[in-house]
This record gives C-alpha cells, sequence and structure tokens, in this order.
C-alpha cells in the first residue's frame, strides 16, 4: 500500500499544478462502478495506516540509523530490479531491459547484495516497470477503478498486473513462509518510511475530498505513464 500510495501523493504535487492553472479539478476521471465498496475499502486502509502501518514506520526510522536504513532501501530496490528487468523485456525494451541488467549486477557483487547503490553514480540509475504496464502496452484495457486492501488505488489490469509482479519477487519464493512473510512486511515498512512526511500534502490538497482525490491523482498519473508505453518511452 505505501508505495501505491507514494505514486497517489507524487501525483497530488502535479494535479495541485493543475488546479491552480485552471481553477479546477480535472474535468474527467476514472470508470468508478465500484465506489460505495471501494470508498468502504479506502476508509478501511486509512485507518489501517494511521493505527498500525505508519506508527510501525515511524519506530523504525526511530530506532534505525540513517546508514542502515539506505543500506536497507538499496537491497530491496536491487530485489526489485528483477520485476523491471522482466517487464522491460516483455515490453520488447531491449535496451532498457539490457541496462538495468547491468545496474543488477553490478549492485549485486559491487554493491555487496545490493546493500550499497554503486550503480547510479556510474550512470545506471534505477527505472520502474511492472505486469500493470506490459499489460497495458500488450492492449489490454485497464477496466474500473478499484480500492485494493492495503495497497490501495489501482484498476482491475493493475490489479492482475500486482498478482504477476509478485512472482518476480524473490521472498516469494523462500521456503520458510515465517521468512516469507517477514520479507514482505519489511519490505512494506521501508517503503512506507519513505513517506511520512508527505501525507500531510494530500490532506491538505483534498480539502475534505481524500477518496475522490486520491483517485483522480491515480487515474492521472498512471494515464501518463501508460501512454508514455504504449508511444515507446
Amino acid at each position: 500500500m505505501a508505495q501505491r500510495w507514494g505514486v497517489v501523493i507524487m501525483a497530488a504535487t502535479m494535479l495541485l499544478g493543475g488546479c491552480a492553472t485552471t481553477g479546477m479539478r480535472p474535468a474527467h476521471g476514472p470508470d468508478d462502478p465500484l465506489k460505495p465498496l471501494n470508498k468502504k475499502i479506502f476508509v478501511f486502509n486509512q485507518h489501517l495506516d494511521r493505527v498500525l502501518l505508519k506508527p510501525t514506520a515511524e519506530a523504525y526510522v526511530g530506532l534505525t540509523p540513517l546508514p542502515l536504513r539506505r543500506g536497507i532501501s538499496d537491497f530491496f530496490a536491487n530485489l526489485d530490479d528483477v520485476r523491471v528487468i522482466v517487464n522491460e523485456s516483455l515490453q520488447g525494451r531491449a535496451g532498457p531491459a539490457f541496462l538495468e541488467t547491468a545496474r543488477f549486477l553490478v549492485n549485486s557483487t559491487l554493491g555487496l547484495l545490493g546493500l550499497i547503490d554503486v550503480a547510479t553514480p556510474l550512470g545506471l540509475p534505477a527505472h520502474n516497470a511492472g505486469f500493470g504496464e506490459t499489460l497495458a502496452v500488450w492492449g489490454v484495457r485497464s477496466g474500473p477503478y478499484v480500492v485494493l486492501p492495503l495497497f490501495g488505488p489501482s484498476d482491475v489490469r493493475d490489479a492482475i498486473g500486482l498478482g504477476l509482479d509478485s512472482f518476480t519477487n524473490p521472498p516469494t519464493y523462500l521456503s520458510d513462509p515465517s521468512a516469507m512473510w517477514g520479507a514482505y512486511g519489511a519490505q512494506l515498512v521501508n517503503t512506507r518510511s519513505h513517506y511520512l512526511h508527505q501525507g500531510l500534502l494530500m490532506e491538505l490538497a483534498a480539502g475534505g475530498h481524500e477518496y475522490t482525490f486520491a483517485r483522480d491523482a491515480f487515474w492521472q498519473k498512471r494515464r501518463g505513464l501508460i501512454r508514455r508505453r504504449r508511444a515507446g518511452h
């Protein structure tokens, strides 16, 4: 959920800029036939974040030295490069897939299993690609807007993509279930810790309409990304 909300928070900044320029919210939004159910899940996610995820992330930041947190973030980012490599390849983007593979190999070796990001200073920055974008490039329609428990704003296509993404997440293949779920939890808390000081932005911008604002911010950000992917960028 933290990663999805990160997308919403970043999109909120762009949406705020657009609203300031035009003086209004976007005229069109995503297809939302499941709005009553979506709003209930949205409220549940907010409550879960308020009582569990955010306090846990705050405790993690307070108790863990910055260099160690940076190493943990780099480690999980390195694991996530597997997903990017697979999806860049499936989208026919040979150049980015090659560069992402080089990044993964450099960080996995010289970077001590990804604990140190040595690839970025060498001109191999991180990129992002998931099965949601891949399905879009293949022509699969987005379907209606949905709010996923724990994961937050999505659509049907991205929800399917999220499930497929799990097969490229190395912790999925840990034989010990407790280790697997522990790794998932650590990933979630680590990601949530990156957005501790940005949640207020959405609250202020939403003006009491958090559900609609989160939906429209996600939709605008996602639509722009899919358009660029389909154009080969």
